[in-house]
């Protein structure tokens, strides 16, 4: 089965819905996060894979769990009916 592709404009628009929440600017979280304004703008659009330090920095920032902010991203996939590989 092929891997599924990763709901990007989900998690952006997850992010930008938390920062509203939170009454925060794109330059605030940024500077929370220690993240360049440019890359969280690119971020909420949609159009960036962001590294999962970069996720987590801004999870800490928003004052959620990095499984809360990133859980978008796969909702809308089948859940599969097979035992995950094992980490070796």
């Amino acid at each position: 089965m092929p891997t599924p592709v990763p709901d990007l404009r989900a998690l952006g628009i997850e992010i930008a819905r938390l920062r509203h929440e939170r009454n925060l600017s794109i330059d605030r979280l940024a500077e929370a996060a220690d993240v360049h304004r440019k890359t969280l703008i690119q971020i909420e659009a949609g159009r960036v894979a962001a590294r999962i330090s970069t996720l987590h920095a801004i999870a800490h920032a928003l004052g959620v769990p990095l499984g809360e902010l990133v859980a978008p991203v796969c909702a809308r996939h089948r859940k599969s009916a097979r035992t995950p590989t094992p980490i070796v």
